[in-house]
């Protein structure tokens, strides 16, 4: 899905999620969880493979129930 300049992409908490999960899922074999996890650790291996979904889990509020106890890094 190509958007022009002045376009925006809106989407919900559960589709954010989902995108990380299929993401983590297929490119590292691991949860959203686990692969969050790892980078905010900074355990995880080439983390420019998945910047995508590191840019979208910064879309979500610090409390969301996936970054609970995490420390965020920033991805960009």
């Amino acid at each position: 899905m190509a958007l022009r300049a002045d376009e925006s992409l809106q989407l919900s908490r559960d589709q954010i999620v989902a995108k990380i999960e299929q993401g983590a899922r297929k490119r590292r074999n691991m949860t959203a969880r686990e692969l969050l996890r790892a980078y905010c650790a900074g355990e995880l291996p080439e983390p420019g493979q998945v910047a995508d979904l590191l840019v979208l889990a910064d879309l979500l509020p610090t409390d969301d129930p996936l970054l609970v106890g995490q420390t965020r890094r920033s991805a960009g």
